[in-house]
C-alpha cells in the first residue's frame, strides 16, 4: 500500500485543532504535565521548522527551533498557527523531489521523504493524544498507517535509541499485526545493537494484536493490557522494555 503522508498530515491536523478547540485544558493521559494545548503547540512547532528545514536542504537543521517564533500555549491564536505551519510544511514536500537531499536525525534518511513519513506518524499518534487528552473519542487510525507507524517505530526508533543509550543486549521480540499485513522480528545481539527482520518468525516474548493497539503500546501510551495485546512467550521481558527499548 503506498500511503499519501501529505494527505495524513494535512487530515490528522485537522483533528489536532478540533482537540484543541474541544477542551485545550484537557490533560494528556499518559504524561504528567501534557495539555492538549501543549501536545498541539508541540505538533505545530515540529510543522513550522520541518517546512523550513525542508526549505533550507541540505543544511538547515534543528538549531531553526532557536530561532522559531512561537506564540505561548495560552495564546487564542494557537489553533491558526498550527495551520500555518501544517499548510508549509504539506506545501514544501509537494514541492520538493522526495528524494531530495535534507537533513535528517537518522543517518540512514536524509531525504524529504523521511519527513514526509515522520511528520505524518507525529501528527497522527499526536492527534490520539490531543483526543484523549480533550475527552474525544480518538478516531480509528487505519490499520496499514498503523503498521507503517510500528515499521518506523521498530527500525528508526528502535535504532536510533539503542545506539545513543547504548542499551543492554538482550531477548528477541516478535511484533505481529492481526488486522493487516506486518511482522517484525527485533533481536538484541549486544549493547546498543538491534537487527530487525521483517518476518513471521519465534521470538523470546510475542506481541499480537491490532495495528493500532500495538503503535500505541510501543509509543508508551497504553499497557499491552490495556490495549488488549496478546502477550506470549517471557512476559518478564515487558519489565526490561524501558531498558531494553529507550525512549528519545
Amino acid at each position: 500500500m503506498t500511503i499519501d503522508y501529505l494527505a495524513v498530515i494535512a487530515a490528522e491536523s485537522t483533528r489536532l485543532g478540533q482537540a484543541l478547540d474541544a477542551d485545550r485544558s484537557g490533560r494528556i493521559p499518559w504524561s504528567d504535565t501534557w495539555t492538549v494545548a501543549q501536545c498541539v503547540h508541540h505538533v505545530a512547532g515540529a510543522h513550522h521548522v520541518v517546512a523550513e528545514v525542508i526549505a533550507g536542504r541540505p543544511t538547515a537543521d534543528f538549531g531553526l527551533f532557536a530561532t522559531l517564533a512561537r506564540p505561548d500555549v495560552d495564546d487564542p491564536g494557537l489553533g491558526a498557527w498550527l495551520t500555518e505551519g501544517t499548510e508549509a510544511l504539506v506545501t514544501q514536500l509537494r514541492a520538493t523531489d522526495p528524494h531530495a537531499e535534507c537533513w535528517s536525525w537518522w543517518p540512514e534518511g536524509r531525504d524529504a521523504r523521511f519527513w514526509a513519513r515522520r511528520m505524518g506518524q507525529e501528527t497522527l499518534v499526536h492527534r490520539w493524544d490531543a483526543e484523549a487528552g480533550a475527552g474525544v473519542d480518538p478516531e480509528p487510525m487505519d490499520p496499514a498507517l498503523a503498521a507503517d507507524g510500528l515499521d518506523e517505530y521498530l527500525d528508526v526508533f528502535v535504532g536510533i535509541n539503542r545506539v545513543l543509550h547504548t542499551a543492554p543486549a538482550g531477548p528477541s521480540v516478535h511484533v505481529h499485526c492481526t488486522d493487516t499485513d506486518g511482522e517484525w522480528l527485533i533481536t538484541l545481539p549486544a549493547p546498543g545493537e538491534r537487527v530487525l527482520t521483517r518476518e513471521h518468525a519465534k521470538g523470546d516474548i510475542a506481541l499480537r494484536g491490532g495495528a493500532e493497539a500495538l503503535l500505541l503500546t510501543m509509543w508508551g501510551r497504553l499497557t499491552p493490557a490495556a490495549a488488549g495485546i496478546d502477550v506470549a512467550g517471557d512476559a518478564s521481558v515487558l519489565e526490561q522494555w524501558t531498558t531494553l527499548f529507550p525512549s528519545m
